[in-house]
């Protein structure tokens, strides 16, 4: 039997060789594409719940894209008062396997990796979504994903004002600081979702709740907007969710078992045929995405595997060229 072996990859090779904001973003995109154009194999993300133990759970998310020929399976703790313990609230693992094989091909932390994907699929559905011409951000919540959200816009749009708010002060206003030193913009840290969405052209919803809340209204979107919201637990009024003109989501199967407007779902008042579309249709030039400036779109995504398994696989062939990481050794010939 041949030897087996598989990369190793840490946080700090993952991140050193992670793509550039364009390339990010384009990988991206080509997974939702492919995505949308059926060239995926890809179930809803499982849950391990243990909220009613520690405040936190796990999501495990599986997937095989076609477009690199790769399956992966990531696993992501997310635990509510990780932070009181000096932890990012989400840490993931993701492993990559050849799909003809089943054959082991890495190991990665993908704590990392999740926040970039994330902030990726953020971008790029805004890109679809939002007037190009936006320029005011709204941030409501000051999680890992907070900053690639952020600097993933940045690299996109003319932003020239940014507001973000969190639970903690402490939170925000630190994400503020790192906006302004890291980005060059102006960034606020303010008191309440009100406060930061008043007049924002984009809109990002990425708490980490509890319980249910109606932190923005049906009256704090502006015309013309673009809300993202990603957050499991519902941070929106069902007015404004139900109001807006267009909603696109990123899996609605996914979307069906659980997340921010799952409630909405299972009491009969939003249903597949109220959502415009899957952002991996419009990705792929199926359906369209944005037709008018004063339109309000809510983009509801939950984060998929075909993501983690892109990215993946962009990070492990660099790491291969370059000879990054280590190789252990799961099955040796001469063991047989």
């Amino acid at each position: 039997m041949p030897r087996i072996t598989l990369r190793f990859l840490d946080r700090a090779a993952v991140e050193a060789l992670a793509p550039a904001p364009n390339d990010l973003l384009d990988v991206i995109e080509r997974g939702l594409a492919a995505h949308g154009s059926g060239q995926v194999v890809m179930p809803p993300k499982a849950h391990l719940h243990l909220d009613h133990l520690f405040r936190g759970h796990f999501n495990i998310l599986s997937g095989y894209a076609a477009p690199v020929g790769r399956a992966g399976v990531k696993v992501v703790g997310d635990y509510l008062d990780n932070w009181k313990r000096a932890l990012p609230s989400e840490i993931a693992l993701l492993t990559l396997y050849d799909p003809e094989t089943g054959v082991p091909c890495a190991i990665m932390d993908a704590t990392s990796l999740t926040w970039m994907r994330t902030g990726a699929v953020t971008a790029v559905g805004a890109l679809h979504l939002a007037r190009p011409d936006s320029a005011i951000v709204a941030h409501i919540g000051a999680r890992g994903t907070a900053f690639s959200n952020l600097r993933l816009l940045a690299a996109r749009f003319p932003l020239t004002e940014v507001r973000i708010t969190s639970a903690r002060t402490e939170s925000r206003e630190r994400l503020a600081r790192r906006v302004r030193e890291e980005l060059g913009l102006s960034t606020f840290a303010v008191g309440s979702a009100r406060e930061a969405a008043a007049n924002a052209d984009i809109v990002i919803e990425a708490t980490r709740l509890a319980a249910p809340q109606s932190l923005l209204g049906e009256a704090d979107l502006a015309a013309g907007a673009l809300l993202v919201t990603y957050g499991w637990i519902r941070a929106i009024d069902p007015a404004l969710a139900l109001g807006v003109d267009k909603i696109v989501v990123d899996d609605w199967e996914q979307c069906r078992l659980g997340g921010q407007l799952h409630e909405l779902i299972a009491d009969g008042r939003l249903t597949r045929e109220r959502v415009h579309a899957e952002i991996g249709a419009i990705v792929a030039g199926l359906v369209s995405g944005r037709t008018n400036p004063a339109e309000r779109i809510l983009f509801w995504h939950r984060g998929f595997a075909i993501s983690d398994v892109m990215l993946g696989d962009w990070i492990l062939r660099r790491a291969e060229r370059e000879g990054v990481g280590t190789l252990l050794t799961l099955l040796d010939a001469a063991d047989e």
